[in-house]
């Protein structure tokens, strides 16, 4: 008769307690984003500057465009996303952090962006020539593109969130990991991909100057995604020790 009784004691903290950390982490977020607001501003302020030199130099999508907004927009992304991975950790979030981020991350930054872009360039290079010859051949490097591509939108700032904050996070264990949380609880990650596009639609729409509202709550979405969903599926928060439980938990 004890062991009906003792069962559900044990069974039934663990969620209240994935819930508790997950909400410590989002209101530590939250509450740094404010004192944290102009190194925040300067980074999405550098992110449309990689984005506006994108425009100028590749204009609409083409494979070129995808590679070159890669490496323009790798670096500063990661930046951006190791300040708000810092405010998330309950570090302070400056311009010299940010400084020193850009300069560590930014061939992270470049490589991962570059590795998530090339499924959509090989997508973006295929349909035109499968609409006018209708050959089969293609289909293969229409299908991977294609799911490579839908992966990559979400999965990119997982990498690029838990890399920042984690520097032994690097190659297929750093990938493995962002593409498993992203299955597991996708429409998390699909915040990020939607702001971002509403936000861009907001800017074509009225004005460009939204454009400038947007890296910053986005990158702050991508990683209340990220750490919530690694508390939740048994890691650790963001902070020190936590890059331990993140390596080992697929």
């Amino acid at each position: 008769m004890t062991s009906p009784r003792t069962a559900p004691r044990t069974a039934e903290p663990e969620p209240a307690q994935d819930a508790a950390s997950e909400d410590e982490i989002l209101t530590r977020l939250l509450k740094g984003l404010w004192p944290g607001l102009p190194t925040l501003l300067a980074a999405s302020a550098a992110v449309c500057t990689a984005a506006a030199v994108t425009v100028w130099l590749a204009p609409g999508l083409t494979p070129v465009s995808v590679l070159v907004a890669a490496v323009l927009l790798g670096p500063v992304t990661a930046a951006l996303m190791g300040t708000v991975g810092r405010i998330a950790a309950a570090d302070q979030a400056t311009a010299r952090l940010w400084w020193t981020d850009l300069r560590t991350l930014a061939g992270f930054g470049c490589r991962q962006s570059l590795l998530a872009a090339l499924p959509t360039a090989v997508f973006l290079t295929a349909w035109p020539a499968w609409t006018q010859t209708g050959n089969v051949l293609l289909l293969p490097s229409l299908a991977v593109g294609g799911a490579g591509a839908v992966l990559a939108a979400p999965a990119l700032p997982a990498a690029l969130a838990l890399g920042s904050l984690h520097p032994h996070l690097r190659g297929p264990t750093l990938w493995r990991y962002a593409l498993h949380l992203t299955i597991r609880l996708p429409l998390r990650f699909l915040a990020a991909p939607t702001l971002t596009a509403l936000g861009i639609w907001a800017a074509t729409r009225w004005t460009a100057s939204v454009l400038l509202l947007v890296p910053a709550p986005a990158a702050a979405v991508a990683v209340a995604a990220v750490w919530t969903s690694v508390v939740r599926l048994g890691g650790g928060a963001p902070g020190a020790g936590a890059g331990d439980h993140v390596a080992h938990a697929p």
